[in-house]
């Protein structure tokens, strides 16, 4: 996220909470103001990409119908995608 060559780092500042509905972004309360959590449902996702820059492993999110893409590192990025993977292999099998 961010502009092209400047992307946006939040650090250890940014909380992700995942569960089977979609994944749950906020900020650090002290640096929440006019910055309310932001939730994301799986079937607004796209898709969910294992990506590499260097030597670092990374989760590339692409929203529908929207432009940015997402970047979660370490952990955060791994539940995602194995959420995602989890989440979408449920909706692909027959009868679902």
């Amino acid at each position: 996220m961010g502009l092209g060559f400047f992307p946006v780092n939040y650090s250890s500042c940014l909380f992700v909470t995942i569960n089977e509905k979609g994944f749950r972004v906020a900020i650090l309360f002290l640096f929440r103001f006019l910055s309310p959590p932001l939730f994301i449902p799986w079937a607004q996702i796209e898709s969910v990409a294992e990506k590499r820059f260097l030597f670092m492993r990374y989760s590339a999110i692409r929203i529908r119908e929207n432009w940015p893409i997402l970047s979660f590192y370490g952990k955060a990025g791994q539940r995602i995608l194995e959420a995602y993977a989890k989440v979408s292999s449920k909706s692909d099998r027959p009868g679902r």
